[in-house]
């Protein structure tokens, strides 16, 4: 039976919608108590939860508040509470998929906790720091932090934790093609989850394990613990596991030919995905059900399905699922007698190829140099066979002249062609080792010019930001050290923390921008969102709209290009609350024609645009915006409000 190709479930469970109003609540009680001044060592432990529950809303204010939290707990010199917030900001930047800096501020944690001889804390941090390796494919490390974790749970007797670090070990064995180990690991978690009746753990394990009979071609167990999987799944409520589950079924069902029951499965995943919110997952569905469209020969309906999944896997840069899906069209498209898409994805799927070729130069480079070596002993060996043939012939020179000269002929004949071929080979080997080289060679430009932009937005980030906040830390000390009777002077020093907290955030935009090589709609729109939480602190009443077309979304810009606008739509924002006095902001983001059309409209008291002069702010936001190819208008009058256009190329 041919493999088939399986959905590995790495992580069922999401945060729902009632969690993250739970932790909006959270996070508002942790606000209050901050504002009634708490001892330090309590404003350090508020610091660090509002951390923890940021991380599931808003990851951007999660690390503001973790930066906080390391602040307070270095001044008090609670290596406690140190290791703590370093693994919280790390578990923040894994979730951002930041996996360089989560992995620093684990190791942090990590050095803290070892001092301290904290064992249980050094093997959770070793399972944290193996995720990190797992989802880099950095397997060897991965396994080696965790295995160092299960051996202190299994010395503690920890079975439960034990149990997780064994799943996750048989996982990675699992993608090592190790499937007789994968088997005796996830087996066990499966004999330890069904003794104490874990059934929501249950709906993981059982579908992995279900996974590794597949590989090792053994349907029939594999269908037991798909349908346990789904079974397990069910009573939890988990929908993507069953989605999966019934996934898996049907492909198998669809390998046996039994193309009505594959359906029937396929029917029952879709009906449990179609609850869920999950663009990969659909994707994923889709492709098994163009392959069985392609089996029964539908081709039309099969090239809908790979298209809508086409620009899944393009978006994820899921390059393996890329070739396969860019394969399953090159078919498609010649079944369906279209020469022009057959040609448009060969070439997709060469530049693809390439790509891959680039990723993979360390192990590419192994395998010529083996090869080189390899046919050089062929070569040499070839040698040797001549030699014998010729000694041979001299031998049998007395029995006929003719014969020998004719064998020596051939013989000849034979070693010129071999040379003649080696040395093309070598020539080629060359020429592709020259082409791998200079690949590598533009790969480590490109890696050096981002690293030179982190080291700058680091230098950034810790000696300006450090030296404002001392700035703000020094004029709060003041304030509160001296009983300053002068309101001018008390007024001055406020001006002067309130403008140094606001060049804090500026800063911290533009270091965002300059960490992020593309910007899409959809993170300014979170950037936004952030900038209006804050300053609903200072005006809660004020009612504030962000809509963009879904087909937007996924349009991205350079990172100057997405500062422009962003600093462009701020000052918009910054004059109809501190001038316009609005009460109603509303953004909408739209396709006009060729253009992308952003609207600002407030409902403030507006102004009249042919009696004033314009000031910096106004300036400002025109230079951007041409600054980017764009064109902006603003109007305004007394009654209405003020409504800022932006238009934009799409290309």
């Amino acid at each position: 039976m041919k493999r088939i190709v399986l959905l590995l479930l790495c992580c069922m469970l999401g945060f729902n919608v009632g969690f993250t109003q739970n932790a909006q609540i959270q996070i508002d009680n942790l606000k209050k108590e901050l504002q009634s001044n708490p001892d330090a060592k309590r404003t350090a432990t508020i610091y660090s939860d509002l951390t923890w529950y940021f991380s599931k809303i808003a990851t951007d204010s999660a690390l503001y508040y973790g930066g906080k939290a390391i602040q307070e707990s270095k001044k008090l010199g609670d290596s406690t509470l140190m290791a703590q917030i370093f693994s919280d900001v790390g578990a923040v930047y894994f979730i951002k998929g930041d996996f360089q800096n989560s992995k620093a501020n684990y190791l942090t944690a990590y050095k803290i906790r070892k001092l301290r001889n904290d064992l249980k804390g050094l093997a959770k941090i070793n399972n944290n720091l193996a995720n990190i390796y797992e989802k880099t494919e950095q397997f060897k490390p991965a396994m080696a932090s965790f295995l160092e974790a299960l051996h202190y749970f299994e010395s503690t007797k920890d079975e439960k934790n034990a149990s997780i670090t064994k799943g996750n070990i048989g996982l990675i064995l699992l993608k090592l093609k190790d499937y007789r180990k994968a088997l005796k690991y996830i087996s066990d978690v499966v004999k330890y989850q069904e003794k104490n009746n874990f059934t929501e753990e249950l709906c993981v394990s059982c579908l992995n394990l279900g996974n590794v009979y597949l590989q090792m071609n053994d349907t029939l167990n594999a269908l037991n613990y798909y349908n346990k999987s789904v079974k397990a799944c069910t009573a939890v409520g988990n929908n993507k596991g069953i989605s999966s589950g019934y996934n898996n079924i049907a492909t198998i069902k669809t390998e046996q030919k039994k193309s009505k029951d594959a359906q029937a499965f396929y029917q029952k995943s879709k009906n449990a995905r179609e609850q869920l919110n999950s663009t990969l997952d659909k994707a994923n569905f889709d492709f098994n059900l163009a392959k069985e469209c392609i089996t029964n020969k539908k081709y039309s309906n099969a090239k809908t399905l790979l298209l809508s999944t086409k620009k899944a896997y393009e978006k994820g840069s899921l390059n393996d699922k890329l070739q396969v899906n860019y394969n399953s069209l090159i078919i498609v498209s010649s079944y369906l007698n279209q020469p022009d898409s057959v040609n448009y994805y060969v070439n997709k799927l060469a530049v693809l190829n390439e790509q891959m070729l680039v990723n993979n130069t360390v192990k590419q480079t192994a395998e010529l140099e083996t090869k080189y070596q390899t046919e050089k002993k062929e070569k040499l060996l070839l040698k040797s066979k001549a030699e014998i043939v010729i000694r041979e012939l001299k031998l049998k020179r007395k029995e006929t002249q003719f014969l020998i000269l004719a064998l020596i002929s051939f013989t000849l004949i034979i070693i010129v062609f071999l040379v003649y071929r080696q040395q093309k080979l070598k020539n080629k080997q060359q020429e592709q080792e020259f082409e791998l080289k200079s690949a590598i060679s533009k790969i480590e430009t490109q890696n050096k010019l981002q690293e030179q932009r982190l080291q700058i937005s680091r230098d950034l980030h810790d000696n300006i930001g450090s030296q404002l906040t001392f700035i703000i830390s020094s004029v709060d000390n003041i304030k509160y050290a001296f009983e300053i009777q002068n309101s001018k002077l008390d007024d001055k020093l406020s001006n002067i923390s309130n403008f140094a907290k606001s060049t804090i955030i500026e800063l911290r935009d533009t270091i965002w921008a300059m960490n992020n090589s593309d910007i899409t709609l959809e993170d300014l729109q979170t950037r936004i969102h952030n900038f209006v939480e804050k300053a609903k602190e200072a005006k809660a009443e004020i009612q504030f709209l962000f809509q963009i077309e879904d087909s937007l979304k996924d349009i991205k810009f350079t990172s100057i290009e997405g500062m422009n606008i962003y600093r462009t739509i701020q000052e918009a924002i910054n004059n109809s609350i501190k001038y316009a006095k609005a009460t109603s902001i509303k953004i909408d983001i739209k396709s006009v024609s060729d253009s992308l059309v952003i609207t600002i409209v407030d409902n403030g008291k507006g102004f009249e645009t042919d009696k004033i002069e314009l000031g910096n702010g106004i300036n400002n936001m025109k230079k951007r915006i041409h600054d980017i190819n764009g064109e902006i208008e603003i109007n305004s009058t007394l009654k209405t409000g003020t409504t800022v256009q932006i238009k934009l190329p799409k290309s």
